[in-house]
């Protein structure tokens, strides 16, 4: 394991041993072999219901999402993905999320010194977290990221029709929140949606209050 400081007051030879531990950790991937998806967690804040979509093809349960265009940006594909899939439009949430993104100048009070790793205070919205693992569908080997953003809607609108592609065999539904756990076939959405709500509360939103 690469440590996460060099020695301090280290000599050359010491600081070559810890810049060799840090290469001998890098991984490199040609962007052909990463995939890059994007996707929302949405409750509806009032009553506690999270919008998921049953997969017909592989008879799952699941959060929507999908691939992020050339050219888009990441909140713009999560909104725009959860759009097609489940005729929904959400909105995104300003969170106040820790996140290894460096808050602008602008915000910052003190400039004179490096900014520290985590970043909390200030509200955003940057993805709440990300689900990596080789992606099981793609014909070539391919490692696929899957980042995910706080979103709400209501749930008692009527959806647009004829939003998803034609291939796609996916139907959206509202559950409670409290029935993610045991719907939800992959345990790191879990994951997901139990950090997005808690990052919910911890910004002041009332979930099904």
């Amino acid at each position: 394991m690469v440590r996460q400081q060099p020695p301090p007051n280290c000599d050359q030879s010491e600081l070559d041993l810890w810049l060799d531990e840090v290469d001998e950790s890098m991984i490199f991937r040609p962007a052909c072999a990463l995939g890059m998806s994007c996707g929302t967690v949405t409750v509806d804040l009032a009553r506690a219901m999270v919008l998921v979509i049953w997969n017909n093809r592989l008879k799952l349960w699941q959060l929507p999402k999908g691939r992020r265009n050339l050219n888009e940006s990441m909140l713009a594909a999560a909104l725009r993905e959860t759009h097609e899939e489940t005729g929904i439009r959400v909105t995104p949430l300003r969170l106040d999320i820790e996140t290894r993104a460096t808050p602008p100048k602008s915000e910052r009070a003190d400039t004179s010194s490096k900014p520290p790793n985590i970043t909390k205070g200030y509200p955003s919205t940057e993805f709440v977290g990300a689900c990596m693992y080789p992606d099981p569908q793609s014909e070539t080997e391919a490692l696929k990221i899957v980042y995910f953003f706080a979103a709400t809607a209501d749930c008692t609108v009527a959806r647009d029709s004829g939003t998803q592609e034609e291939w796609e065999k996916l139907d959206a539904k509202w559950i409670p929140l409290s029935e993610i756990p045991s719907k939800l076939r992959f345990n790191a959405e879990v994951r997901t949606v139990m950090k997005a709500v808690d990052d919910m509360r911890r910004s002041g939103y009332k979930i099904g209050v």
